[in-house]
């Protein structure tokens, strides 16, 4: 499969719709990269930093994780509409790990100042976390969601960085939603004349004012913050996100490491979690999925610059197809195990297409369609194989809400084998089959298998 495309990202013109994936547009020239004598050394400033290591296991997190007593399922989602509501929360109660998603409240004011969550997401967001935690004051940690790669005019804050456009890359593509959504929308006739909306992480001034956006979610009630599209501008090996050659994506690329070393410390040292979302791979195996696939640094690089610092890591396309792709997943998931650091997947279900968006292909080429149950513990059998301390699993339906594409509540159920698949604590090592194939993981509770060349699996516990 030819995809090109990330987290699902819907967007929604009049009815602001994102579809899956950064919506790959006519583009402009970014001037600071084509007409410029300047080398890609020379457009990444040196900043100094000021960093107090937490110097904190890789597993550590502010929370207890009991996964291998109780499935550590995950929810990540958003209400458009307003407020979570009773059931709403009453069924996040039930999961291990929350996130909300970036959609929240996103229609609240949309027949009247036509503000996304009346222009102020991250308070908004911050209201959901306290009403959540004063209902279930011993329910699952709470994170909120930043992107590392564009600021939106939804968050206030962000909204009064975006005035400097010289903190941004000077490319148009994907902004225009994000700069004048919602405030364009036909009921308040907003217009701006802003274009860029891409953190340029090579400047200290662009490295600063994001550093500040986190430390003010380092001081709220939320239990963490997941970073979104944490390395999507470096990585991209067709230059839809930018016009950077593969030099000066290194050169973002090691700016925005030594961004995350100081903001992910700020966060820990506050006693909140970083989940950090990228499609990146280790060197030896590769990148995690066909688009994004050229990362100038490999997730070793990662390590090194975050050594010392707890954090997460989020595969946002969690078992996309079978075969080989399925497989380095779970290899580079079992690296990072042996590296400590937690993984934590999303799992995507389209139902239309018998689990995989366009349909799901065996190592030898011939299709093979899953029901939704199928697919679930296909999935739930790839991560059990693969997780550490410290990880979780998340599966939405991708096409039951043509609006939130996945990301909405209704897309988030909380199904019966988080309950009943327990396996215990782990004995031995993974053992791989089947010309690299097959994975298969005792625990104290029973055997797990899976097959990534045709979606086999069992889960005997």
């Amino acid at each position: 499969m030819n995809l090109k495309i990330d987290s699902i990202q819907l967007k929604k013109i009049g009815k602001f719709v994102f579809v899956l994936g950064l919506l790959f547009q006519s583009c402009s020239d970014d001037d600071d990269l084509i007409n410029t004598s300047k080398t890609d050394t020379e457009l990444s400033e040196n900043c100094i930093q000021n960093i107090s290591n937490p110097n904190l296991p890789s597993t550590w997190q502010p929370w207890t994780w009991d996964g291998y007593q109780k499935f550590p399922s995950l929810y990540f989602a958003a209400e458009p509409d307003g407020n979570l509501s009773a059931s709403q929360m009453q069924k996040i109660s039930k999961f291990s790990l929350a996130i909300l998603e970036f959609r929240m409240g996103q229609f609240v004011e949309e027949t009247t100042t036509g503000k996304w969550a009346g222009g102020d997401l991250a308070g908004f967001m911050e209201t959901q976390v306290q009403n959540f935690k004063a209902a279930y004051p011993t329910g699952p940690p709470m994170l909120v969601y930043r992107s590392g790669m564009w600021a939106g005019s939804m968050y206030q804050e962000q909204w009064n960085a975006l005035q400097n456009q010289n903190l941004f890359l000077k490319d148009e593509r994907h902004c225009e939603g994000f700069i004048n959504y919602p405030l364009d929308v036909d009921e308040s006739g907003f217009e701006t004349d802003l274009k860029y909306c891409r953190w340029d992480f090579r400047k200290c001034e662009a490295r600063d004012s994001f550093t500040s956006l986190i430390d003010l979610a380092a001081m709220e009630n939320t239990d963490g913050v997941f970073f979104d599209n944490a390395q999507s501008v470096a990585c991209d090996e067709s230059n839809h996100l930018s016009y950077m050659t593969k030099a000066a994506r290194r050169a973002f690329m090691e700016s925005q490491l030594e961004l995350y070393t100081e903001v992910f410390s700020n966060l820990v040292n506050n006693g909140k979690y970083p989940i950090l979302s990228t499609t990146n791979g280790f060197s030896d195996i590769g990148a995690q999925v066909p688009w994004e696939n050229d990362c100038p640094l490999g997730e070793e690089a990662i390590l090194t610059a975050l050594s010392g610092i707890p954090y997460a890591r989020n595969h946002e396309f969690w078992m996309w197809n079978l075969g080989d792709l399925a497989a380095k997943q779970i290899r580079n998931a079992l690296k990072e195990k042996q590296n400590g650091i937690p993984l934590i997947v999303h799992m995507p279900y389209f139902p239309n297409d018998g689990g995989c968006l366009e349909g799901c292909e065996k190592l030898n080429g011939s299709g093979k369609s899953f029901t939704q149950n199928e697919f679930l513990e296909f999935g739930m059998a790839a991560f059990l194989v693969s997780m550490g301390p410290g990880s979780y699993f998340g599966f939405s339906n991708m096409q039951n809400d043509p609006e939130g594409g996945g990301w909405f509540d209704v897309s988030w159920d909380y199904f019966s084998q988080y309950d009943t698949i327990i396996t215990g604590q782990p004995i031995g090592d993974v053992q791989i089959s089947n010309n690299g194939m097959t994975f298969t993981r005792q625990f104290a509770n029973g055997t797990v298998w899976v097959n990534c060349a045709d979606g086999t699996y069992s889960i005997n516990l």
